[in-house]
């Protein structure tokens, strides 16, 4: 029988701006060295910093979502923008989806050249009548001024390895979920939320695979009658359980805490035989970290002057 899912509550933080922030979550191929334990928790300090000067500033949820998320995605840690998985090919492909709490949403899926994918997402929801795109058009990236780079600019030595490790296995690890998946989740002054993430996706994955993070509902959902969720882990098990949504409809009608509903969540993705993580923040109470218990996670949270990170 599967152990109830650890669930962790950002203490002190029940109302006024709140950042949470997590690094990806999952079952890890091998323990990481404390160096990389390190350099993670650094990272994610200092995404709670770049996030949380938008906050006091009295800057929006959003923004304070995509300062933070850019940080993870220009540090080569995390599973997103350089340092990122690498598909079977040798290339990156990179999702990542914005929501705020009043709808308003924007996502991509499969951008091989986005320097931050986040500003993609941005693009989308700002400049477009539309909510996702698939490996928009240089054009496009150019006419909405999101920086662009070359594939080679993601590709670390790193992940170079762990794609040969992978492809000298019988199942070429396909049993052997990643992990680095980048979100944040914030509330500001006003009260608004917001959620984004940011993905490579799994290692030697086919080209063209698509995981929940750039799907609003599964790995990235927020409405404001409710709770802002970014998922990471088997993405599959996240989309066959529309996690994001299902968690924002247990608060809304189970009258469940944000707390139970991560937890209930995270236990229909392991008896679906996946495992991950769930960061959320309510527009109004304390945020909640939750994982698996088989899983390992990277997560911190930031409100006021209190900065705690876990790795």
């Amino acid at each position: 029988m599967a152990e109830e899912p650890v669930i962790y509550t950002t203490e002190g933080a029940a109302t006024g701006p709140l950042l949470v922030i997590h690094g990806g979550a999952g079952k890890r191929r091998h323990p990481y060295p404390e160096e990389r334990d390190e350099q993670a928790r650094a990272a994610i300090r200092r995404a709670l910093d770049a996030g949380m000067a938008v906050l006091d500033a009295g800057g929006a949820a959003v923004d304070a979502v995509v300062a933070a998320v850019h940080v993870m995605e220009d540090d080569p840690t995390f599973n997103a923008g350089r340092g990122a998985a690498l598909t079977s090919e040798g290339r990156v492909e990179l999702d990542a989806c914005l929501v705020r709490g009043d709808g308003s949403t924007g996502a991509v899926t499969g951008v091989t050249t986005v320097r931050n994918p986040i500003d993609a997402a941005r693009a989308v929801m700002d400049e477009t009548r539309h909510v996702l795109f698939a490996d928009p058009r240089k054009a496009q990236l150019d006419e909405w001024g999101v920086e662009q780079v070359e594939n080679d600019y993601f590709v670390t030595q790193r992940r170079l390895d762990q794609l040969h490790e992978l492809q000298s296995l019988p199942d070429g690890g396909y049993d052997r979920p990643g992990h680095g998946t980048i979100g944040v989740v914030a509330r500001d002054a006003t009260g608004a939320i917001c959620a984004g993430t940011s993905t490579g996706g799994v290692s030697n994955q086919m080209p063209g695979r698509v995981g929940d993070s750039p799907i609003c509902g599964a790995g990235t959902y927020a409405n404001q009658a409710t709770v802002a969720v970014s998922c990471t882990g088997t993405g599959e098990t996240f989309i066959r359980e529309v996690a994001g949504y299902q968690v924002h409809a247990r608060v809304l009608w189970a009258g469940q805490t944000p707390g139970e509903a991560v937890a209930r969540v995270l236990a229909a993705v392991e008896d679906r035989g996946g495992d991950g993580g769930i960061i959320c923040v309510p527009a109004h109470g304390e945020g909640v970290v939750g994982r698996n218990a088989c899983a390992q996670m990277d997560w911190g949270y930031a409100f006021g002057d209190t900065r705690v990170t876990h790795s």
